[in-house]
């Protein structure tokens, strides 16, 4: 399926062939990352974590090159905040 993760809004537009580059995660955006792995439409799925975005990449890429048939996602682990700072943050999105 895929190797999800988040870039820089202003990261040029990686080559589509080009194995995925530790460069183009945007590791500033949380000290502490969660993998997802989702093995299908069964439903079946798990997160690994908190890791650092250099461990949670390469557990990521290292899945996601013996399972290409899987959805890898790298998701940041945020500080907890208010509901109030969380509803703000996706407003000002």
């Amino acid at each position: 399926m895929a190797l999800i993760y988040p870039v820089l809004a202003d990261a040029p537009e990686p080559d589509e062939a080009a194995p995925p580059d530790f460069a183009e995660l945007a590791a500033d955006l949380s000290d502490q990352w969660l993998v997802e792995v989702a093995l299908g439409e069964d439903g079946d799925e798990g997160c690994f974590g908190p890791l650092t975005a250099r461990a949670a990449w390469e557990l990521a890429v290292g899945v996601d090159q013996r399972r290409p048939g899987w959805s890898v996602s790298l998701l940041p682990l945020y500080l907890p905040g208010t509901a109030d700072e969380l509803v703000a943050a996706f407003d000002e999105a």
